[in-house]
């Protein structure tokens, strides 16, 4: 599918493109017989596998509900905001893990918060939760200030022309890095960020044998990509782990990080977290943390460029920055900043899928969902949903600005997630973002130099296809 060029709506809106297709819509609440649905589907599955934001069809963006199967798998992608609320949020209970996802993900992450089920998953969410404490999330407020100003003195002295994928990936590791370790296993960064990069590339493959229903014994092919770099990695967080824990254990002086704190968390009667979880809860914030953020990032400075009247009031917010301030106190002295990221993020969220399946049938006004149905939101759907959004395709960092931003359903925007699995680094990430975008656009300005628009595509997260070549200038 071909990107058509940017557009502006009658009010002169940037409406930037997206995948969007026009199909029939159906007539009728049952999916069509069986055989069609291989047919269509096998020759869907090659669009499925390489972007799934293709597969989305123009009528889902109005429907409240839209059932399908997927090969022999019934699926129902809900929009309606009180359905969601029910299924995601009161009945979560009766959610449990879909297999394809689990199969795509969880040999790399393991125990990790995004892929772990149960009595498991409960026991880390209430050990990791204090971690993510407001007083412990404000404590990294300098560093990661620090981080941001150090790497703009470095792209300062390399090329203009950069990728902006690659660079806010590479500073929101940083970032990450020093939170999480004090910047203690970077000694070979170049060497960590590659093994980073083929490790997401690897998590966000799903091998069509899975599609297909194949037994777990049968070889996938893709599994076995990026499995040195995925070791590797893994080998690096355990020995910092290992390291960090003897050092606690005999007394030492140690970095006051998330390291630290994940090992030091549940005192109560969970026990503390074993090396086997802290190591999994880690790489699990690696692959859901720093790559969530750098994508919304790349996508602000993408849209900001867009709009002439948007950018410039972003810059002005931040030269007007009372920099002497603490950092973490920052974001409240930046509503359009913020406001002009969570656009970005309805926009492009970061996560476009959310995906449980039902253990006990759903009754709720009018829907009544069997047991089995893999249900899920998707914010790529929702977030431009027609009855939901007033020009839901175009950039309006407005709507979330003063006083619009309380008309914004609590279940029509849903970046970070909903209900008990909820991000938990949510505050997190809202805090890093303020802190590099008023950093970025007090010192530098971003234009795009790609002679096409970036196509967005979904591995782990929505991102561009091109990279997003973008030129910086200093700003005075």
């Amino acid at each position: 599918m071909s990107a058509p060029q940017p557009l502006r709506n009658a009010a002169g809106q940037f409406v930037p493109p997206y995948p969007r297709r026009d199909v029939p819509r159906p007539t009728g609440g049952k999916p069509p017989p069986l055989p069609l649905i291989y047919w269509r589907t096998l020759r869907e599955l090659p669009r499925i596998i390489s972007n799934p934001l293709e597969s989305f069809v123009g009528f889902q963006f109005d429907m409240p509900v839209s059932r399908y199967r997927l090969f022999s798998m019934p699926f129902a992608l809900i929009s309606d905001p009180d359905l969601i609320r029910h299924i995601f949020v009161e009945r979560a209970d009766a959610l449990e893990a879909e297999p394809l996802r689990q199969k795509v993900l969880r040999p790399a992450l393991r125990d990790g918060m995004l892929t772990a089920e149960g009595e498991t998953w409960r026991r880390a969410r209430r050990t990791i939760a204090p971690v993510f404490s407001p007083r412990n999330v404000s404590s990294f407020a300098s560093g990661m200030k620090a981080t941001t100003e150090e790497f703009v003195e470095d792209l300062l002295t390399g090329p203009q022309k950069i990728s902006v994928s690659d660079a806010m990936s590479r500073l929101t590791y940083l970032v990450l890095s020093q939170t999480l370790f004090s910047g203690e296993i970077d000694d070979d960064i170049e060497d960590i960020l590659a093994d980073v990069a083929f490790f997401l590339e690897k998590l966000s493959a799903a091998d069509p044998l899975d599609f297909l229903g194949a037994p777990d014994w049968v070889p996938r092919p893709t599994r076995f990509r990026g499995g040195d770099a995925t070791s590797r990695l893994r080998k690096s967080v355990r020995d910092a782990a290992e390291d960090r824990r003897a050092r606690i254990e005999r007394g030492e002086a140690v970095p006051d990080d998330f390291l630290t704190l994940l090992l030091r968390a549940g005192k109560g009667e969970d026990g503390a977290l074993t090396l086997d979880e802290v190591e999994d809860n880690i790489i699990t914030f690696i692959a859901a943390g720093h790559e969530t953020t750098a994508r919304a990032l790349g996508w602000t400075l993408y849209l900001l460029d867009n709009d002439d009247d948007a950018r410039a009031r972003a810059e002005a917010e931040a030269d007007a920055l009372d920099t002497s301030r603490p950092p973490e106190n920052w974001g409240k002295d930046m509503p359009w900043i913020t406001a002009c990221f969570e656009e970005a993020m309805r926009l492009y969220p970061p996560a476009a899928v959310i995906l449980r399946r039902l253990r006990e049938p759903i009754k709720f006004g009018e829907y009544d969902i069997p047991a089995g149905v893999n249900v899920y939101i998707s914010p790529w759907v929702l977030h431009r949903h027609t009855t939901l959004w007033n020009e839901p395709d175009a950039f309006v960092p407005q709507r979330f600005f003063g006083e619009a931003r309380k008309s914004v359903g609590r279940f029509a925007y849903l970046p970070f997630g909903l209900g008990p699995r909820v991000c938990i680094g949510a505050s997190f990430a809202m805090q890093e973002a303020q802190i590099i975008l008023a950093v970025l656009l007090r010192r530098l300005r971003f234009s795009y130099v790609g002679d096409r628009p970036p196509w967005p595509v979904l591995k782990i997260t929505v991102q561009p296809d091109n990279g997003m070549p973008m030129r910086w200038t200093a700003r005075q």
